[in-house]
């Protein structure tokens, strides 16, 4: 049997077979010889330790060899993703030689800028067009009838209304009831239909906020705001209680030129110089004397076709007892009626009266609502004076309606107001089964019109931006003839062509890295070959579709390199004697030619799902994915090998330990023995 000493020297000397030629021994190996893997105490705890870092290099040396490979893999990786970018370079070269054949590529020319601008865009050609406006178009508009009422339903909040543009109606409900909010709405939701705008047409002082409508189309177009069904028509009023009043007696009499009257309040005498004799102009006159003495209104006590209009007058101090409009030859023509009683409420309809009969024919059911008490009610007659009479005929006569006009002469703007006769202090509320207009419409728009190329056809359009032919769009301005002239741009045909070779050549000298002694990462990849031959295809292109024109021809000359040389001046002189022939050689990206082949080609490249350099990378990716799960999985051997080792050392060095400490008692026994032996033989 070996000593322990021969038996370790065995394990090296099989670890250092074992190791293949050019590797590290364990005396210079970092990872054996200076490691302690575990607390030693023999005197072989040393060579024990070489024994476990020279088994854990060697069954190393396969993650180094995966490591390479991974490295490996990698700088493939990066250099697709290099030679994809240069692709993707060369793809949008040739999509800018495609939009310099399109609007981008082409020069136009307006002989009369003021009748209409010209847009080009794709599909534009070459070509002139004679192009006569007779009308540019407007679009439609309305304003709302009264000042813009923003108070919130008292039962629900925040009042939904109904858009009409046209024939069709749009629901909306805004955050809050203000104009602002209102056109807000309108324009988030519709505004593709129709422009709304919150105006003052007031002062800053004395604001009155309407809603102005514009539709986005030109044309006749109907544009409207509808209070829905169920929302309350009326507005609260102040009302001035036990104040003297009055009521012209007849039909207001406004023939003749201007006349002068007198206004009386109790004694005081006040002259009205109104510039007509219209009921209008002579209360607007009284509203406008200094001092405000009297509030007139005008009432209309007949129908909207057949108006009856009076002048009612109204104290503003409750002293006044007698308020009297006196013709230029003295006579009265007031009636003194009962002033209101105190804690009468009032109220009037918030915007001009809509008359519009219920669209079904049937006759058009109210609800009045006073103090808590409703009652419903039907009219025939949808006018304002008609829905009044109704609602006076009602049992009990809850309330008293008027009709009163707080328009002008020319531009009347009928209202109703109603009278609370029960005491309760409620503003009565009228509601009516169909919807309530509260705009009034503007001047109707009207198309844009024009002919091109005295073809003898009008052609009306609802924008004003028209297309006369493919890719080309004028803008109307006005009205007149103008000639529109299209051209190709040679200048911006040829940049691009310039830029197609730059693209073109990068990526022929990546590719050429790969090639040779001292190749770059892909040499040997047949990737290399197939992107090389989708170059090929655009260099070498060739039909005889596109006539004697050929690759030649514009400019370009394939170098013995593989790379092109461009000469703009040679493309420039093929397109001044050859033009239509350089746009048929280069065709389209789906249409032939030279940019169908080179857009195939491309994408059979770059294509993200079936692309040369996506299939590439995706299968790197995965092999780089799945060494790096290997390299993982033999780390982890590796460490528990490690780990076993040590555990089997760390026992054999205790049991060394044990023997040698047994060897060394005996030793010393064995000594003393002889020692004593000895001193025995010499008498000692």
């Amino acid at each position: 049997m070996g000593s322990i000493s021969s038996i370790l020297s065995s394990a090296n000397s099989l670890t250092d077979a074992s190791l293949p030629s050019g590797s590290s021994s364990s005396s210079d190996s970092t990872t054996s010889g200076s490691a302690d893997y575990f607390a030693g105490l023999s005197t072989y705890s040393q060579q024990l330790q070489e024994v476990i870092g020279r088994s854990v290099s060697i069954a190393s040396l396969p993650i180094q060899l995966l490591q390479n490979q991974q490295n490996t893999l990698n700088n493939q990786s990066t250099e697709l993703s290099t030679l994809n970018t240069d692709f993707t370079a060369i793809q949008t070269a040739i999509q800018g030689i495609s939009d310099a054949l399109g609007g981008s590529g082409m020069n136009s020319d307006v002989s009369d800028p003021s009748v209409a601008t010209v847009t080009l865009g794709d599909g534009a050609a070459q070509g002139f067009y004679s192009v006569d406006v007779s009308n540019i178009g407007t679009y439609a508009t309305s304003l709302t009838s009264g000042t813009w009422v923003d108070a919130a339903e008292p039962s629900s909040g925040n009042t939904s209304y109904t858009l009409v543009v046209g024939s069709n109606t749009y629901s909306f409900t805004p955050s809050d009831n203000s104009a602002t909010s209102v056109a807000a709405a309108i324009n988030s939701q519709y505004g593709n239909l129709v422009q709304a705008t919150a105006v003052n047409i007031g002062s800053a002082s004395n604001p009155d906020y309407r809603i102005s409508l514009q539709s986005a189309t030109l044309g006749p177009m109907n544009l409207e705001i509808q209070a829905q069904t169920g929302a309350n028509l009326q507005s609260s009023q102040t009302a001035t209680t036990g104040y003297a009043t009055s009521l012209t007696a007849d039909t207001w009499d406004s023939s003749g030129d201007p006349s002068t009257y007198t206004l009386m309040v109790d004694g005081t005498s006040y002259t009205i110089n109104p510039s007509d004799n219209s009921a209008a102009s002579v209360a607007a006159a009284i509203n406008g004397l200094s001092g405000n003495p009297v509030q007139a209104t005008v009432v209309n006590l007949g129908t909207v076709d057949s108006p009856d209009e009076r002048i009612q007058l109204q104290a503003t101090s409750p002293s006044v007892t007698n308020v009297d409009l006196q013709d230029s030859d003295g006579d009265s023509l007031q009636n003194q009626q009962t002033p209101l009683a105190a804690g009468a409420a009032v109220s009037q309809t918030s915007w001009t009266w809509d008359p519009t009969p219920d669209p079904t024919g049937n006759a058009t059911q109210y609800t009045l609502t006073v103090g808590g008490n409703t009652q419903t009610f039907t009219v025939d007659d949808n006018s304002a004076s008609g829905v009044a009479a109704a609602i006076n005929a009602l049992s009990g006569s809850p309330v008293t309606a008027t009709v009163v006009d707080v328009g002008t002469a020319g531009a009347p703007d009928y209202r109703l107001q109603l009278v609370d006769n029960t005491g309760s202090g409620d503003s009565p509320q009228l509601i009516r089964s169909t919807s309530f207009n509260l705009q009034n419409q503007g001047p109707a728009g009207s198309r844009a019109e024009y002919e091109v190329d005295n073809s003898g056809t009008m052609v009306s359009s609802t924008s004003p931006q028209v297309q006369i032919a493919a890719g080309t769009t004028l803008t109307l301005t006005a009205t007149g003839s103008t000639d529109v002239t299209v051209t190709q741009s040679a200048s911006t045909l040829s940049t691009a062509l310039s830029n197609f070779a730059d693209a073109y050549n990068a990526a022929v000298a990546e590719l050429a890295k790969q090639y040779g002694d001292g190749g770059g990462p892909l040499q040997g990849q047949s990737i290399v070959y197939s992107l090389s031959q989708s170059l090929s295809q655009m260099s070498t292109y060739f039909s005889s579709a596109s006539g004697s024109i050929c690759m030649a021809d514009l400019g370009f000359t394939l170098n013995d390199d593989g790379t092109l040389t461009y000469s703009p001046l040679t493309m420039m002189s093929t397109d001044l004697g050859n033009s239509a022939g350089v746009i048929a050689f280069l065709g389209s990206a789906t249409g032939g030619g030279f940019l169908e082949t080179a857009t195939n080609a491309m994408n059979n490249v770059l294509d993200t799902t079936t692309g040369l350099l996506t299939t590439g990378q995706s299968s790197l990716q995965s092999e780089v994915t799945a060494l790096g799960n290997t390299i993982t999985q033999k780390q982890d051997d590796v460490s528990q090998l490690q780990t076993t080792l040590t555990n089997q050392m760390a026992q054999a060095d205790a049991s060394i330990e044990l023997m040698q400490q047994q060897y060394n008692y005996m030793n010393s026994v064995f000594q003393a023995e002889q020692t004593s032996n000895e001193m025995f033989a010499n008498g000692y």
